[in-house]
C-alpha cells in the first residue's frame, strides 16, 4: 500500500517524474477537402463574393471601346475611375479565392495557421474592402449617367458597362457586411481566438 503511494507520480522504478500528455486537439490538422465550409454560409458567400468581385472585373475592363477619340480630360478622369475599380475588384478577387482555399483546403488548421484569430482576421478583410468597393460602385454609377449624356458616346464607350460595374459592385458590398457580420458573432459569444463555425 505504502510502495503504490510512493510511486505516484512516477513512470518508472527508477524514480523518472512522469510528463502529462495534453489532449489532443479537436480539430483535424492535416489538408483535406472541408465539406462543412463549402456548404456552410460562409462558403457560399465566399463563392457568390469570387463571381461577383469577377463580373465587376469584366463589367469595368468593358468600359472603354477600342480606338475612341474622346477629349483627353474626360477620357482621363474615366479610365482613371475604371483603373480604380478595376483594382479593388481584381484584388478582391484574388482575396476571395486565397481565403476560399485556406478554408476549403483546411489549412488554417495547420501549424501556426490554428493559433491565428480566423474569424478577427477576416473581419478585418471584409471591413477593408467593404468600404473602397462601395465608394468605387457609386463612382461607376455616376460615370454611367455621365457617359449617357455624351452625344457620341455609341462610338466611344459600352453602355451599361459602367453600371455594370455599379451593380456587381454593390452586391459585393452586401456580401462583405453579411460576413463580417456572421465572423463577429463567434468572436461576441467566445473570443477572439474562437475558432470558425465551419472548423471541422
Amino acid at each position: 500500500m505504502n510502495d503504490n503511494s510512493n510511486n505516484q507520480g512516477f513512470s518508472n522504478i527508477h524514480g523518472v517524474p512522469s510528463v502529462h500528455q495534453p489532449n489532443a486537439p479537436n480539430y483535424q490538422q492535416r489538408i483535406f477537402f472541408n465539406r462543412n465550409y463549402i456548404l456552410s454560409i460562409h462558403g457560399i458567400l465566399r463563392a457568390a463574393l469570387i463571381i461577383f468581385q469577377f463580373a465587376a472585373w469584366v463589367s469595368a475592363a468593358a468600359v472603354l471601346k477600342p480606338g475612341n477619340n474622346t477629349s483627353e480630360n474626360l477620357q482621363g478622369e474615366l479610365l482613371a475611375s475604371r483603373s480604380a475599380y478595376l483594382f479593388f475588384s481584381i484584388t478582391g478577387f484574388l482575396i476571395a479565392i486565397l481565403i476560399l482555399l485556406l478554408n476549403i483546403l483546411n489549412v488554417i488548421s495547420l501549424g501556426v495557421f490554428n493559433r491565428l484569430p480566423w474569424n478577427l482576421l477576416i473581419v478585418i478583410t471584409d471591413l477593408l474592402w467593404l468600404i473602397p468597393t462601395f465608394v468605387v460602385s457609386i463612382v461607376a454609377a455616376v460615370r454611367e449617367t455621365q457617359v449617357k449624356n455624351l452625344e457620341t458616346n455609341q462610338d466611344l464607350f459600352n453602355i451599361g458597362a459602367f453600371g455594370s460595374a455599379a451593380f456587381f459592385g454593390f452586391l459585393c458590398t452586401i456580401i462583405y457586411c453579411v460576413d463580417a457580420g456572421l465572423h463577429i458573432i463567434p468572436i461576441i459569444k467566445n473570443g477572439i481566438h474562437s475558432p470558425p463555425p465551419y472548423s471541422p
